[in-house]
């Protein structure tokens, strides 16, 4: 079964030309996202979604991450570029495409889902709802001229690309995904609809745009500590809310 669902991932890229992501955010923040985003899908939505998964979407929310160190991925560009004016690059340098672009296409594939393959609306479906997540990451956003370097945040070495996709959270909070849900799941019906307003292309602006501003916040040492992270926090945990909204709106849009 394993191997079957290899090839058509493989069949699905080399066709789709989907870009694989990396892994902004960690397993819990990715089942936080899907978590939140589940509560809001329409009946007919959940119903329509339970045809291709066999499970919640939760269980689905990091597989992407799973293969990304497989040896045909390693070249595939995995997170979301953008220009001066914080708009996002379709076609980058070397050719590749964005991942975001690639989201989209993924998205106009489901509006045809019943017509597809079972294995392939399965495989489009698992990378919308990864993508949807972790295209609102602070540091999966790559800006002219900006690199993300090493840090050390409360003596941990990691990458300053891993502080925004766990540390910071981790250590604001320690949360569950469970209790992501319960804490950060309170907004208004028309909250939650402002929110969830746009397309792919405006939350990637709107992302690269709020998030600018980790790299005011890069220090020259690398060295970051508790004080920084209860000043910082609230900028990951806006965008983790944000992102499971707009998931929550795109599936409703594509099977509800």
């Amino acid at each position: 079964m394993k191997s079957k669902i290899w090839k058509y991932t493989l069949l699905f890229l080399a066709v789709a030309g989907m870009a694989l992501p990396a892994a902004a955010w960690d397993r819990t923040r990715h089942d936080a996202i899907a978590s939140i985003a589940e509560q809001h899908l329409t009946r007919r939505a959940k119903r329509n979604i339970a045809r291709y998964l066999e499970h919640s979407i939760v269980y689905y929310a990091s597989y992407m991450d799973k293969h990304r160190d497989a040896p045909e991925f390693r070249d595939i560009e995995h997170v979301s570029y953008v220009d001066e004016r914080m708009q996002l690059v379709d076609t980058l340098r070397n050719g590749k495409m964005n991942c975001v672009v690639a989201l989209m296409q993924a998205c106009d594939r489901l509006r045809n889902y019943r017509e597809m393959d079972d294995s392939l609306v399965r495989l489009n479906l698992m990378y919308v709802i990864h993508i949807a997540g972790d295209m609102h990451c602070p540091g999966h956003v790559k800006y002219p001229g900006c690199k993300s370097g090493r840090a050390v945040l409360n003596g941990k070495k990691m990458s300053y690309h891993a502080v925004w996709d766990w540390g910071v959270l981790d250590r604001a909070h320690g949360w569950s995904y469970s209790e992501y849900r319960e804490q950060l799941d309170t907004h208004t019906k028309r909250e939650r609809r402002a929110m969830a307003a746009g397309t792919p292309r405006d939350w990637v602006h709107e992302t690269a745009v709020d998030c600018r501003v980790i790299y005011d916040w890069q220090r020259p040492d690398g060295v970051y500590d508790n004080a920084f992270v209860q000043d910082t926090y609230l900028l990951p945990e806006r965008q983790l809310v944000k992102a499971a909204y707009r998931l929550a709106a795109l599936l409703n849009e594509l099977f509800g």
